[in-house]
């Protein structure tokens, strides 16, 4: 299977909110990638909370996209160090954060609330098996 730069479910994600028109609104939030992809610099950034910030049907949260190619689970190894200190402020202030992870494997997309994650963890587990996740896949809306 080809390498798996993430670029091509995060259009995806962009696109479905896009066609929501004025329904949905998706914020993109730069990261230190894109940072270097205009200005051609490094430089410094600061940790991102998440990829989004989207607004849909009068509803707000922070989504961050994940995709992988593991066959048996979603490891929490996806998530970056900036990522697990401010989900659980998000929640804790009464917000909503959600991994949306990408299944390359099937291309069966998730809709994993991040407190499930802290659950799983709870548990000293470091991934959830996708068999695990029925309950969470994620059809997009239209």
């Amino acid at each position: 299977m080809a390498k798996n730069t993430g670029k091509p479910s995060e259009t995806f994600f962009e696109n479905v909110w896009q066609r929501l028109g004025k329904r949905a609104f998706c914020y993109r939030i730069a990261d230190a990638a894109e940072v270097r992809g205009r200005t051609g610099k490094i430089g410094l950034t600061r940790a991102t909370p998440s990829d989004y910030i989207v607004t849909h049907s009068g509803v707000t949260f922070y989504a961050e996209v994940k995709s992988t190619q593991e066959k048996t689970s979603f490891p929490f190894s996806l998530l970056k160090k900036g990522q697990n200190a401010a989900a659980p402020q998000v929640v804790t202030a009464g917000g909503g954060y959600f991994v949306f992870a990408h299944n390359l494997t099937t291309n069966t997309w998730y809709r994993i609330p991040y407190e499930v994650i802290t659950a799983v963890k709870a548990l000293g587990r470091s991934s959830i098996p996708w068999s695990e996740m029925e309950t969470l896949k994620w059809n997009p809306p239209f």
